[in-house]
């Protein structure tokens, strides 16, 4: 699960044309593709190893 606070995702050249074809084509399942790679995937890459669960606290619970 990906923490929720504001992120900046940059594209390449490669990504832009890719995406310009996408919507010019009107492709929904090569969108899903593109945001998943191109978005979801470098976001959750960045946040590994930083994201905690709640009941990480390194406290004893009890």
């Amino acid at each position: 699960m990906l923490e929720i606070r504001k992120t900046v995702v940059s594209f390449d050249e490669k990504d832009l044309m890719e995406l310009e074809r996408i919507v010019t084509d009107g492709d929904g399942k090569e969108a899903l593709k593109f945001i998943k790679k191109s978005v979801y995937d470098r976001i959750s890459h960045t946040q590994q190893g930083r994201l905690k669960s709640h009941l990480d606290t390194g406290t004893n619970p009890v």
